[in-house]
């Protein structure tokens, strides 16, 4: 049986994810790739860099797992633009965020109890757990709805 921390990882990665898709998928091609002002990302960037920010934190949470007491992090900058996002459709940059969440998925469920407390360092945020860290990934999800949503 897992941990009930667990199950509300799961749901809550689920969840936030469906409903990121759908917001998208509800866009049309020009809605997608409007910035909403200088500076900011289209939607179509916004994916491109939560598939990277996926697999990155992903990577530190399992170094904190296996290295209990590292420091991770912090992320490069943020580029300006993710100018390889307009060239790709919008099916496409979500099949690559739906393999970085896959991928997430079978490391979690990977994890015992053990695993989800061990702590490290992340640069920006300071000490934080694997389950912290992995939480990080539905809140940014988040962050990005509400962007996309203007």
């Amino acid at each position: 049986m897992r941990p009930a921390e667990l199950e509300e990882l799961l749901e809550k990665l689920e969840s936030h994810r469906r409903e990121l898709v759908h917001q998208v998928e509800e866009m049309t091609k020009e809605e997608a790739s409007r910035r909403p002002s200088a500076g900011d990302w289209s939607a179509k960037e916004q994916l491109v860099h939560l598939a990277a920010f996926e697999r990155l934190w992903l990577e530190w949470a399992l170094k904190v797992r296996d290295e209990p007491g590292c420091e991770v992090g912090p992320p490069s900058p943020n580029p300006p633009a993710y100018s390889e996002a307009e060239a790709r459709s919008v099916a496409d940059l979500l099949q690559e965020l739906a393999s970085a969440r896959a991928d997430t998925i079978a490391a979690i469920e990977e994890l015992s109890d053990e695993d989800l407390k061990r702590r490290g360092k992340h640069l920006l945020f300071g000490e934080m757990s694997v389950l912290q860290m992995l939480r990080s990934l539905y809140r940014h999800d988040r962050m990005h709805m509400d962007q996309m949503a203007g």
